[in-house]
């Protein structure tokens, strides 16, 4: 009997090298997948529910900020907040951040 290999994300691979017990959840991956559609999908109200952004400012520094998922980050008020002359979102590649385990096409060799 064949078991079912749960796929892993890289947050959730930390938390487990670092002993943090989590709970997963999933959701529709072909639906929906803006913070307030995922926490109504899991019966979160979107107002306790936050997003995190990184962002690289001028200097060269990197800023990370939790906001509301409802909410837009203001680039100007973020980079006044930490005493930058301006600051961008980082790519997503960038960020290490994996919200979906990655599949390798086996016969392309991407993912």
């Amino acid at each position: 009997m064949a078991k079912h290999k749960e796929e892993k994300t890289n947050v959730m691979r930390t938390l487990e090298q670092k002993k943090i017990p989590y709970t997963p959840h999933t959701y529709d991956p072909n639906g929906p997948i803006d913070g307030v559609s995922v926490a109504q999908a899991l019966g979160q109200d979107p107002a306790c529910v936050f997003k995190t952004l990184v962002t690289r400012g001028a200097s060269g520094g990197y800023y990370v900020f939790d906001i509301p998922v409802a909410e837009n980050l203001d680039l100007k008020k973020a980079a006044r907040a930490v005493g930058e002359k301006s600051v961008a979102m980082l790519p997503q590649k960038e960020s290490g951040y994996d919200p979906v385990p990655e599949k390798k096409d086996k016969k392309a060799g991407r993912r």
